[in-house]
């Protein structure tokens, strides 16, 4: 995805606070079915059922191919209200990356409910966009109330995936849904970006090493959103929150000095990352399978309505009566078919869809955490080679008869106040590695939940039109059941 790859970029120079130069800025997004649907040419019904048991035999390779680790999981739905926090089954990580000021007295994590609701257009024809409201339930006593609703846009998510990003180097933070230049007003594109906003947002919230951040708090809370943003980080911060952050800043500004490139070799994470390429590749072509599946639905939903308003034009022209009824009747149901079609293509979006675009745009974000443990590498390196070659200098000193006392005493306090910053820098990059491997182990936790979620629902929504379709082919020999008798009662009179 071409939108990580820029702030895998980006992030060379820091991340910058301009949201034109945010990483979904210039991204294309999957959900393009209605455009494309406008632009391309309509097919027979025949032809859309071939192309469509093509797409179906594809998207069933797909799956087969998905690597999905099979692990012990607790299933949630992604479209109940509640979501709760996610609990981890290993110890949790106790270190300087902790937001444990947030946690309440009980001991237990603030309960959070988030719903993204009423999408509206505003602004002129030039300045037009969207705003949401964005409705919160929680116990938490960090915030001013139990219950807040406020407006935000599109790029104030960007906002705070870009700084949940810099203030929590090693975490993989759930990404917004990618910015979409055309057909932005839609309703069905407001909706299918609505529904992976709200996504989002409930992920950050049940995740331990988010829900407590300061720039969450003010993202859900400030009704002066514009002001309180940029004045927040002029605000004093809690001790472990201020020296998170200012290590993110650190990382996001390495490039900016003049460092020796470090080559860190770890098979672990060569591992992981190898894996992580594969299943990019797979949940891309299973994306495709499924866009593919979505389209031939609509076509087929739109053929359906066509045929049937032939049949019923056809019948109007026919003088027996009988013929004119069931021609009159198959042509209504073949009508009716479009909404099926149409309303199975929509749950296709939300039950797998949604869920394939969410965990490609994941992996995206996990490789955001990668680069900032590589970053971290390179300032624990670079650091210590600053401290040898002070080590050297010292030496060269020692040897110099004519050395003054001052100048060595001024080289030891420099070396002891590198080797501080050395060790430091190591464990600093040690916490980010094992954070990193706790991030990957709960999201193959959640990858199954989501997916086995996803599948059960998309499978659920497949019997259940199927269900209908049949009922409403049923009806047809009962709406023209009647039709029957007057001809067959006239042909033995």
């Amino acid at each position: 995805m071409s939108g990580y790859d820029d702030l895998l970029t980006s992030s060379n120079s820091g991340f910058q606070d301009s949201l034109e130069d945010n990483p979904f800025a210039d991204a294309t997004s999957h959900n393009s079915n209605v455009a494309q649907s406008m632009i391309e040419p309509r097919q027979t019904s025949t032809e859309s059922n071939v192309e469509q048991a093509e797409d179906y035999s594809q998207m069933s390779k797909s799956l087969n191919n998905l690597s999905i680790d099979k692990s012990p999981s607790t299933q949630y739905s992604s479209q109940d209200t509640t979501y709760e926090p996610y609990e981890e089954e290993n110890e949790p990580i106790t270190s300087e990356f902790d937001h444990t000021d947030s946690v309440p007295e009980s001991g237990s994590r603030p309960y959070f409910e988030v719903s993204v609701e009423e999408p509206q257009k505003v602004g002129d024809a030039i300045n037009a966009h969207t705003v949401y409201k964005v409705r919160t339930k929680t116990n938490s006593s960090a915030f001013r109330s139990s219950e807040m609703v406020v407006s935000r846009r599109y790029r104030d998510f960007l906002w705070l995936y870009n700084q949940l990003t810099v203030g929590n180097p090693g975490v993989i933070v759930p990404p917004v849904p990618e910015k979409h230049a055309l057909g932005r007003f839609q309703d069905e594109f407001v909706e299918s970006r609505r529904i992976a906003l709200e996504r989002c947002l409930r992920k950050i919230v049940a995740h331990p090493m988010l829900y407590g951040d300061p720039d969450l708090k003010v993202f859900l809370e400030s009704e002066s959103f514009n002001i309180d943003k940029n004045q927040k980080r002029a605000e004093p911060e809690t001790p472990k929150v201020g020296f998170m952050r200012s290590f993110g800043e650190t990382i996001s500004n390495a490039a900016t000095s003049p460092f020796t490139k470090f080559v860190e070799v770890d098979e672990w994470f060569d591992t992981r990352r190898n894996q992580l390429d594969i299943l990019d590749g797979q949940l891309k072509s299973l994306l495709k399978s499924v866009e593919a599946v979505v389209k031939q639905r609509k076509d087929l939903g739109t053929a359906s309505f066509d045929y049937g308003d032939s049949m019923i034009a056809l019948a109007t022209a026919e003088l027996n009566r009988p013929l004119s009824v069931h021609l009159t009747v198959l042509g209504e149901l073949q009508q009716k078919m479009k909404d099926l079609h149409e309303k199975q293509a929509k749950n296709d979006i939300l039950t797998l869809e949604h869920t394939i675009d969410e965990y490609i745009r994941l992996i995206g974000s996990i490789k955001v955490a990668f680069n900032s443990r590589a970053k971290a590498y390179q300032i624990y390196q670079n650091t210590a080679s600053d401290l040898a070659k002070k080590k050297a200098a010292y030496e060269k000193l020692k040897v110099q008869p004519k050395t003054r006392q001052d100048k060595l005493s001024q080289s030891e306090q420099e070396i002891t106040a590198g080797e501080q910053k050395v060790e430091s820098y190591r464990k600093e990059f040690e916490e980010i590695s094992k954070l990193i491997k706790s991030e990957l182990d709960r999201f193959d936790k959640e990858k199954v939940e989501d997916f086995k979620t996803g599948v059960e629902n998309f499978l659920e929504s497949i019997i259940e039109n199927q269900k209908q379709i049949i009922a409403l082919w049923e009806s047809y020999f009962e709406l023209t059941a009647d039709s029957e008798e007057p001809e067959h009662q006239h042909e033995m009179a």
